[in-house]
């Protein structure tokens, strides 16, 4: 491979991820919360992008703009998971009990026996 082609190919991956986050930000500006990737592989060959899904994937995972990506879909970093602000029922833990529990367990095994 010349040096000239890796050039060119690096700077098609860097346009392609720049191109990615415009559109992803465009998405979350208009609190659109999930998006086909058929869809977005639309939009991105009307900008002269013609790109595999495997492309598109691994552009949108580099961005760090998208909270979940895959072969169906893609949903933006703005939407939050269903499960968020549930309240989940973890029992109280007594740190100090515990702390003290470690400290008699190394005292005894410092002992002789």
């Amino acid at each position: 491979m010349l040096i000239r082609d890796i050039i060119l190919a690096e700077g098609y991956a860097d346009d392609l991820l720049h191109i990615v986050q415009d559109t992803l930000v465009m998405m979350m500006g208009d609190d659109i919360g999930e998006i086909p990737t058929d869809k977005f592989k639309a939009m991105l060959a009307q900008q002269g992008y013609i790109v595999s899904t495997e492309e598109i994937i691994a552009a949108v995972d580099a961005s760090g703009f998208a909270s979940s990506v895959d072969a169906n879909s893609i949903i933006p970093t703005s939407e939050l998971p269903s499960n968020i602000g549930q309240d989940t029922e973890e029992e109280p833990v007594d740190v100090g009990a515990m702390a003290g529990d470690q400290a008699m367990k190394d005292i005894n095994q410092d002992l002789p026996q």
